[in-house]
């Protein structure tokens, strides 16, 4: 084995098990992340619906306190904002209220974290910045250097001049191919 597959086998032998463990937590949120069209990833949502005495209409500043006071809210508002002309949408940490102005109908929708699907979504979409910026991009150039190193392991027919360079030239073509169709056709 010449001396740079050995450089090669040993750093992708020693950093892929670093690697492996920070690869699993980033593919369990990325599959979470990639469905947010069909769920959240993050909280689960738990709505329901009732009604309070209609707070009739009027400028957003003037009926949103009679709202706020009519729902008897247990947490802090964050912000009330009229989503469309005939509702309002009272924003506290934990969900939504909407209510319809004419008739008092309210829609609630409580979040709650969902269990390590949060916490990893939370460190997959570099939520904390700072100094998981760093471990983030480290990690990346990490499994860049593993892609790299891993090229060189294996030579001949089902190495990167035979059936390897086949993979690698589709695992290249698949996101530009996609990314043509989607942009240009």
């Amino acid at each position: 084995m010449s001396g740079f597959r050995k450089v090669c086998r040993w750093i992708h032998r020693e950093f892929g098990y670093l690697a492996a463990g920070m690869t699993i937590i980033y593919a369990i949120s990325g599959v979470a992340v990639n469905h947010t069209h069909q769920f959240n990833p993050s909280y689960i949502e738990e709505a329901r619906e009732f009604a309070i005495e209609p707070p009739g209409f009027g400028e957003t500043d003037e009926i949103a306190p009679v709202i706020i006071e009519r729902l008897s809210l247990t947490e802090p508002v964050k912000n009330v904002w009229r989503a469309t002309p005939g509702m309002i949408r009272v924003i506290i940490e934990s969900g939504t209220y909407d209510v319809e102005l004419a008739t008092g109908q309210v829609r609630a929708v409580q979040l709650r974290p969902r269990p390590v699907l949060n916490d990893v979504n939370f460190l997959h979409l570099n939520k904390p910045k700072g100094l998981w910026t760093w471990v983030a991009d480290v990690y990346a150039v990490l499994l860049g250097l593993l892609a790299l190193t891993g090229l060189f392991l294996v030579k001949g027919r089902r190495g990167l001049t035979g059936r390897g360079g086949v993979l690698l030239t589709v695992g290249l073509a698949l996101p530009l191919a996609y990314l043509i169709f989607e942009k240009y056709l």
